[in-house]
């Protein structure tokens, strides 16, 4: 049994600290990370997904029981928005090779590039933050919840390990900080966490989209050696001919 404490990052049993993974970038936010070199974590609730957080109906009908048992006014929609507004998650494509599909939807022009780190160093930087949250890097799942899927919900953050199975073909891995710790008044106001993320330490290299044009390569190669970054920079092998 795995004991989580605060600003202590859990590793899913499905990963290692060797697996490699990709986040693939507009140029607005590439350069936004060279900037200020942080890791954003998205509060659950601001997720376009209507899915997301999302329980079966054998999950909901024992959350509503409960409060009904218990006389307490207080519903599954409420239980449910609180939870999406105390957990937090930064999203990624777990491959050793980069994907055009994956170019294609969240590189959105031509232009873009790709980082990648692997789970070891993603869990260093998490871990040095030390923060005020219970921390995990979960491989999702993909469900039919129509079907009433069996889910692992505890803690109830386990259910954003966890998305409709139309969205398979990402791959994803997920960091999840949960600050809802079954304590409603936990949650807080802001959209997101800021985790600082040196990039020296925690990126592994930077791959530019097989699509770019060559002044874009220059581009990214030249703005990279003036932030002082050493990660390798290149460009994608979907870019080249088979040999």
């Amino acid at each position: 049994m795995v004991v989580r404490m605060k600003g202590r990052t859990v590793i899913d049993s499905g990963l290692n600290e060797e697996t490699i993974l990709w986040r693939y970038l507009d140029t607005a936010k590439f350069l936004d990370l060279l900037t200020n070199q942080n890791l954003y974590l998205c509060r659950a609730d601001r997720f376009s997904d209507k899915h997301e957080g999302s329980f079966t109906q054998s999950i909901r009908h024992a959350i509503e029981k409960s409060y009904e048992d218990s006389e307490i006014d207080f519903s599954y929609n409420d239980f449910k928005d609180k939870l999406r507004r105390g957990v937090y998650v930064n999203c990624w494509h777990k491959s050793r090779n980069d994907s055009m599909a994956m170019w294609k939807l969240y590189g959105q022009s031509n232009c873009a590039v790709a980082v990648t780190t692997t789970v070891g160093k993603l869990k260093k930087a998490l871990d040095s933050e030390k923060l005020n949250a219970f921390l995990s890097i979960k491989k999702v799942d993909y469900v039919k919840h129509w079907r009433d899927p069996s889910l692992k919900i505890k803690p109830y953050s386990n259910v954003f390990a966890y998305k409709v199975v139309a969205y398979e073909y990402e791959k994803e891995v997920r960091v999840i900080a949960d600050k809802f710790d079954d304590n409603f008044d936990n949650a807080e106001p802001s959209s997101g966490l800021l985790v600082k993320t040196p990039i020296n330490e925690v990126l592994r290299s930077i791959v530019i989209s097989p699509e770019a044009p060559q002044w874009y390569v220059q581009l990214i190669e030249d703005t990279v050696t003036k932030y002082g970054i050493r990660i390798p920079v290149r460009r994608s092998k979907l870019a080249f001919e088979p040999i």
